[in-house]
């Protein structure tokens, strides 16, 4: 998906704006699920839609852009894959090797970043930056 540089502006404006918001919610409240809903639904929605097109379009002309779905796939794959196995595996360090101060685990390391509200917003922010990365690579 290409956009203008107008457009990549007011989106990262928007999810600035989106991102300080969500710091005014508090954890595990109806507001915060909605506010967290809110972009995985549209992550699903976009998703949902390329992979769509990407069919639509394979169906329409066999063969024209096989080629270049293959590799995409491939990215999307380890794009999504890298992260997991990575959170998963310092979970699991942080599981087997106590005490939790020596070796915090992610949500420990998370929890003070979201202590102050600036903190909540950067790691809104991120989360939304890693989000729209992970859906349009």
């Amino acid at each position: 998906m290409t956009l203008g540089r107008w457009w990549m502006g007011a989106i990262a404006a928007l999810g600035f704006v989106y991102a300080v918001l969500a710091s005014f919610t508090r954890p595990f409240t109806g507001g915060a699920d909605v506010v967290t809903a809110v972009p995985l639904v549209v992550a699903v929605l976009v998703t949902a839609r390329s992979t769509w097109e990407l069919r639509r379009s394979h169906e329409r002309e066999p063969g024209v852009g096989e080629i270049d779905a293959a590799p995409r796939r491939k990215r999307r794959g380890i794009v999504w894959t890298a992260p997991i196995l990575a959170g998963a595996g310092w979970e699991l360090y942080c599981f087997v090797n106590l005490p939790r101060a020596a070796h915090p685990t992610l949500s420990s390391l998370l929890d003070i970043l979201d202590a102050t509200r600036a903190g909540k917003a950067v790691a809104f922010a991120s989360w939304l930056v890693l989000g729209w990365f992970l859906v349009t690579v």
